[in-house]
């Protein structure tokens, strides 16, 4: 049995009300996944139920064609912060689930997202590829909380 392995990355975005709003809907609508070099199969934002396929366009996952179906399971919509959690389905190389989270600070104005998980390999070659896809997981985590930063 593969042990699972939780983790939690932060990043500063920048500040302000605007961009919260911007990225916001950027992660909502899948656009940050997009920004972070993933091909995105889905019918629409991220709602509960709403099923999305996520494959890498680089590294180790594009070379073996994988797949990574995920489900939708909470969608969180304050005015202080935005964001969804989705479960790996089978076929993800991966079980477990992530959250992904754009808060608004109202007293420092700063905009930040906190991508937060739970995974184990679900795979056999995920399994026999356990350093490496720890690696690419990592890979894929620090883009996604690029993909949302201010641009200059």
């Amino acid at each position: 049995m593969t042990r699972s392995r939780r983790f939690e990355r932060e990043a500063h975005l920048g500040t302000g009300a605007e961009l919260f709003r911007r990225a916001s809907a950027a992660l909502i609508n899948w656009d940050m996944h997009r920004r972070a070099g993933l091909v995105v199969v889905a019918t629409g934002p991220a709602t509960p139920g709403r099923t999305v396929t996520l494959r890498p366009r680089t590294g180790p996952g594009a070379w073996l064609r994988l797949a990574a179906p995920c489900e939708v399971t909470e969608v969180i919509d304050r005015p202080d912060a935005r964001g969804f959690t989705y479960r790996a389905l089978p076929g993800h190389p991966e079980r477990g689930w992530e959250t992904f989270l754009v808060r608004h600070d109202p007293v420092s104005d700063a905009v930040a997202l906190t991508v937060t998980g739970e995974s184990a390999h679900a795979t056999l070659l995920a399994r026999l590829g356990a350093p490496l896809a720890r690696v690419e997981q990592e890979r894929i985590t620090r883009r996604y909380l690029a993909a949302l930063r201010e641009q200059p």
